[in-house]
């Protein structure tokens, strides 16, 4: 069956389970079009009987035409209702593919185009979603139908009218579509100016402290503006020329069916009444397809984002994929199952998870080479620190391993099997270099069930969080405050680590959490850390000594490539590349520390004490 772009957009989206709402809201639209085009009809051989020898007769007409107003009402009541809960449905895909699509984006890609358009989809398409469907898609199918239908209940009058009808609502047509694609090309335009503004505000409002620190006006945020103003007049100046044309096109067909009904009166073809009739037929014509010139734009739009929205629906389905720290939308933090578990008795879900990388290469979309082909085994239940010079490639592996970016080439492994970034994704926390909380308390900050006062206090106690609470007036009920402001960053990146650890996932990773704290911030945090040995498959990047002492295994990469690895005495003890870090790390914190084992001896007292 061929079936308009428009709603195959829409049955992509809303997949087998809206199947029976769409069916049923059009099969009721076209059922209330057909009742309504019979009933204006109708009027016909009412106004015959009412005006002839024996009006009485016109009661009859009368009851048929109550009768199928009252079909209409009742079906536009239901068919209403089941295109509401298309548009539920509409609302729940931008939710779960949008919110998918966003998580899967490559870090690199945050403040760039796809970004823009999914946070557009994500912000402004859910809520419209809900009613568009009634609002655009019944007034279409009407206007598609009512034309053709009233044409051929006009052949039983006269089939002149009807070949009148039937051409001047195809010219109708073509006119608005004419309209309608002139309107899409300015609107897309529109569209990404809007997209385009958004970006630039948040990083004006972003960038705030640095910009009046160094003076910087507005002038890149201004020229922005003076963008979309310029494309908000050419989209409206688009749609000018389609209005016009429209226009008249709508003034011929009324004079062309005008002309005829006077015809067919004039040679008695036509009863005066039946002449009359004609014009409350026309009218009804005039109303259903003039309408639609009133929906160029909105139209317009609800197609470009319908089709957006199937991109990203069969790119990402509508699953939800969930994360420590990341948000579920339907309200509290992203934790899967069994957090209670977790944070109750420190139990991880399947327990800690072995990881193997084989080959893996990783290129930026520059074409800049992060990863050069690295092979690493991590054990499960081992803590491996990843320690390298600025831009040898740390993150971007701490990236691929956590699921935020997938490699170029090869593979990385999850207990001996080939896994996908949404896989490791689910099955990790991260520990950022920074926390970014959300207004709420403390708790909702953390976890998105409610636990046992004991369970709470398990999970403070392996977070080190147990002395920021007392100082807190409210505990875990206190509230963080915008953006958390009313911590301190040590305090936050505690709260960071006690929302990793109530995750009940195998792999932990670390990236940079101490670089920012104070000695006795970072104590107890390595500390922390310390404590979940053999309990989590742990990855540390970091350049701090505390945090280095921590490791069964020392991974040294440069340049992207695996120069070095071992127990930290033995990669000590071979000099290179993590000796001569090593030694700046010393000198920079004033340590005087000897190579070799003594160093690890050392270290580690430093960090326990």
């Amino acid at each position: 069956m061929i079936r308009p772009p428009i709603y195959s957009d829409l049955a992509t989206i809303t997949g087998e389970a809206g199947r029976r709402d769409r069916t049923t809201f059009v099969a009721l639209t076209v059922f209330s079009t057909v009742l309504q085009a019979a009933a204006t009809i109708t009027l016909v051989p009412l106004l015959g009987a009412l005006f002839g020898d024996d009006p009485a007769r016109a009661w009859p007409w009368v009851g048929l035409m109550v009768a199928l107003l009252a079909l209409v009402c009742a079906a536009d009541v239901l068919a209403t209702r089941a295109g509401l809960r298309v548009g539920f449905g509409l609302l729940d895909a931008v939710e779960g593919s949008g919110l998918t699509a966003i998580r899967a984006l490559d870090p690199a890609e945050l403040h760039s185009e796809k970004a823009s358009r999914l946070r557009d989809l994500v912000t402004r398409t859910g809520p419209e979603s809900v009613s568009a469907l009634v609002l655009l898609g019944s007034p279409l199918i009407r206007a598609v139908l009512m034309t053709p239908l009233l044409a051929a209940f006009l052949l039983l009058v006269a089939w002149q009218l009807a070949l009148v009808a039937l051409l001047g609502g195809v010219a109708l047509f073509a006119a608005l579509e004419v309209g309608r694609r002139a309107v899409a090309r300015s609107e897309e335009v529109y569209a990404e100016s809007g997209r385009e503004l958004d970006d630039r505000v948040l990083e004006f409002a972003w960038a705030q402290p640095t910009l009046r620190s160094a003076g910087v006006g507005t002038g890149t945020l201004d020229a922005v503006l003076a963008q979309k103003r310029s494309r908000g007049l050419r989209l409206v100046a688009w749609q000018v020329p389609g209005e016009t044309l429209f226009t008249v096109v709508l003034q011929l067909t009324l004079l062309a069916f005008g002309v005829t009904t006077a015809a067919l009166y004039l040679n008695g073809t036509l009863t005066g009444v039946t002449a009359a009739a004609m014009v409350v037929v026309l009218l009804r014509i005039v109303e259903t397809t003039g309408s639609l010139s009133l929906l160029s734009t909105p139209l317009a739009s609800a197609q470009r984002v319908l089709a957006e929205l199937r991109d990203v629906v069969l790119e990402h389905g509508t699953s939800l994929v969930t994360s420590a720290g990341g948000e579920n939308p339907k309200g509290g933090t992203a934790l899967s199952a069994g957090v209670g578990t977790a944070a109750g008795g420190g139990s991880v879900v399947g327990g800690p998870r072995a990881v193997s990388v084989r080959g893996m290469r990783f290129d930026y979309p520059d074409g800049t080479r992060a990863l050069h082909g690295l092979d690493l085994e991590l054990p499960a239940g081992s803590t491996t620190v990843i320690v390298g010079a600025s831009g040898s490639g740390k993150s971007t592996l701490l990236d691929i391993l956590t699921g935020l970016r997938e490699p170029t080439t090869g593979q990385v492994l999850l207990d001996g099997a080939p896994s996908t970034a949404r896989e490791r994704l689910s099955a990790s926390s991260l520990v950022f270099q920074s926390t970014q909380l959300r207004p709420g308390t403390l708790q909702q900050n953390i976890l998105g069930t409610e636990l046992s006062a004991t369970e709470l206090d398990d999970l403070s106690d392996r977070a080190q969080l147990t002395d920021v609470l007392a100082t807190l007036p409210h505990g875990w009920s206190t509230r963080v405050g915008e953006a958390g402001n009313a911590l301190s960053g040590g305090e936050r990146q505690r709260v960071g680590l006690a929302r990793a650890l109530a995750k009940p996932s195998g792999l932990l990773m670390v990236d940079e959490a101490t670089s920012a704290l104070d000695a006795i911030t970072e104590r107890a945090v390595t500390d922390a850390l310390a404590r979940l040995h053999g309990k989590r498959t742990t990855v540390i990047v970091t350049h701090r000594p505390a945090l280095v002492a921590l490791a069964d295994r020392v991974v040294v990469l440069d340049a992207g490539r695996i120069v070095d690895s071992g127990p930290l005495d033995e990669v000590l003890a071979r000099g290179g590349v993590f000796a001569d870090l090593w030694r700046r790390w010393r000198e920079s914190e004033g340590w005087q520390v000897p190579g070799g084992a003594d160093a690890q001896a050392q270290t580690v007292g430093v960090a326990g004490g």
